[in-house]
């Protein structure tokens, strides 16, 4: 993080109440002189999330989420420090000087990217044979300039030399749109239609690149992962609709950008798309801080009955009683941009009789299996067994095994409790919400086996289990030339988080990119360690505990 003045932050922070900005995500109760609710940070039914007015910070005891009020929003909404900050300051009436702006590594990414933006929208406007190659898609120009559309030329040079003139080449590069490589410098993206993706604060945090008018190379591009983009977390079109999720209680889940487009123009406004990946809990955990009705809608084909499964296995964990998931499945060879277009009220209709998750499950684990036998019905339990104990205690969770039962006409038996000791080392905080940086550090590794010796991330891993994962990976490699992915899920066979971090995209298309991009992860894992002693320091200042001189002189000296 920046080298951001002191003074401001903590007038930001003497200027607001902590219990009112999380009062707006969180159910508070009074509780003696602080303030209790159930944690947004994990599942519990029990509250254990407090809330002191008079200290300003926060902690669960259930999964030890703590900080203050820039740290809340950060890690609830998905916000850089310098966005966090901002939206407080907005609301105590106070500006940020530009010295903060400008001293912020991620304001300066979002700088590149709006130029970068804007660059690509004038490219656009005096392209004809891009215009009409829209308008052929059904995108008129209100949908270009709602969605800030653009044009990437057919150059190797056009972002490269305006960000040469503007003297800021190395942010152009560090947020992925130049490639600098074996000393040559050129454009990421060229002769493609540019999709901006905004984060929730309506910021440019990377491109979709969609190629128009010829076959070469692949059908759609993404940013690389960077400090503001992490494509396994963002969702395409919630800022444009966001305010219409929220208002109709529902969204709509799709999978392409011009599907977003397309329903949009039609009057859909509640509706995003994932970037190329599949649904992950980081997306569920995202878009249900905006609504509790999720509708998924997929192709009907056997590629969309692969995504609506791998979707909902990647829910499941997440799961709360309030939630609630549906599906939807168009004719084959139709995508919801197209059949909106043709047949508004059937895909209407399927909307709005979509089928409800529990239903899906059940005819899912069901087909080609014959229940009226007794071989069938053993197939379904098992089957079902290891979805059920995907998901978590809840009142959902009961009433499902209850309906499966009711098939199976037996018995479906909760998780065990015991297992292998070696494979609980490593997958017992597998429900969790991993932070995407370790992942993706530990995905590199694993892809990149070689960097490995060039890194040690031994005291930057948080999480206890990403810790002993990567000293697996770390020993296997280090004992083993050969080492890859299948040699390490042969040997966790059943370990859900190196199944996981194994499946983890990480967009990297050689080492020496793999290098760069686990040299910024390292770094901002080490500012985060800092942070933490910083946190964990101040929470025992304010309790009236003593500290040493070295660790005031931290907490005096520290920089967010």
């Amino acid at each position: 993080m920046a080298n951001f003045d002191r003074a401001f932050i903590d007038q930001v922070l003497s200027s607001t109440d902590i219990v009112d900005v999380i009062k707006e995500k969180v159910n508070l109760t009074k509780n003696g002189a602080n303030f209790k609710g159930l944690c947004p940070f994990h599942n519990e039914k029990t509250p254990s999330f407090n809330v002191s007015s008079s200290k300003q910070f926060y902690h669960c005891f259930g999964c030890g989420a703590h900080g203050d009020a820039i740290k809340f929003l950060q890690e609830h909404d998905n916000l850089t420090f310098i966005e966090a900050l901002t939206k407080l300051a907005q609301a105590a009436g106070l500006e940020l000087p530009e010295k903060t702006k400008k001293n912020d590594a991620h304001y300066n990414l979002f700088i590149s990217n709006k130029l970068a933006a804007d660059f690509y929208s004038r490219a656009l406007k005096n392209n004809p044979k891009a215009k009409t190659y829209l308008e052929s898609r059904g995108i008129d120009q209100d949908m270009v300039d709602v969605f800030h559309l653009g044009l990437s030329n057919n150059k190797w040079d056009d972002l490269t030399n305006l960000f040469a003139k503007e003297k800021i080449m190395n942010n152009a590069v560090e947020a992925g749109l130049i490639i600098k490589s074996n000393n040559k410098t050129y454009d990421r993206f060229r002769n493609r239609i540019m999709f901006p993706i905004r984060n929730s604060t309506g910021n440019i945090i990377g491109f979709g690149a969609r190629v128009y008018n010829s076959e070469d190379g692949a059908k759609y591009l993404n940013s690389p992962e960077t400090k503001l983009f992490h494509k396994s977390f963002e969702l395409y079109g919630l800022y444009e609709c966001k305010k219409e999720i929220s208002k109709d209680k529902s969204v709509i889940i799709v999978e392409g950008y011009t599907d977003v487009i397309g329903l949009y123009k039609s009057g859909l406004r509640n509706c995003v798309a994932t970037l190329g990946t599949a649904f992950t809990k980081h997306h569920f955990n995202k878009i249900k801080r905006y609504t509790n009705k999720i509708i998924f809608c997929f192709d009907g084909d056997t590629a969309g009955k692969s995504a609506a499964w791998k979707a909902i296995s990647n829910c499941l964990t997440e799961l709360k009683d309030e939630i609630q998931l549906s599906l939807v499945f168009l004719p084959e060879g139709c995508d919801p941009d197209s059949y909106v277009k043709t047949d508004r009220e059937n895909f209407d209709n399927l909307i709005d009789n979509s089928m409800p998750l529990s239903q899906y499950i059940i005819e899912y684990l069901k087909s080609n299996k014959d229940t009226n036998t007794v071989e069938g019905k053993t197939s379904f339990a098992l089957e079902a067994k290891k979805v059920l104990d995907q998901m978590p205690d809840i009142m959902y969770t009961d009433i499902l095994r209850e309906e499966i039962q009711e098939i199976t006409g037996n018995v479906i038996p909760k998780e065990s409790q015991t297992s292998n000791n070696k494979e609980k080392k490593t997958s017992s905080n597998t429900n969790q919400e991993f932070d995407i940086k370790e992942l993706t550090l530990l995905s590199l590794f694993i892809e990149y086996p070689r960097l490995v010796k060039e890194f040690d991330c031994k005291n930057i891993i948080s999480e206890t289990s990403l810790k002993n994962i990567y000293d697996i990976i770390t020993e296997e490699i280090n004992h083993n030339k050969n080492f890859t992915a299948a040699h390490l899920l042969k040997l966790f066979p059943n370990n859900e988080t190196i199944k996981t971090i194994v499946s983890f995209e990480s967009n990297e298309k050689s080492e020496d990119s793999a290098r760069v991009t686990i040299k910024e992860i390292f770094h901002q894992l080490e500012l985060s360690s800092k942070e933490k002693i910083y946190f964990d320091l101040l929470n025992r200042y304010t309790d009236g505990q003593k500290l040493s001189d070295d660790e005031r002189e931290f907490i005096k000296t520290f920089k967010k």
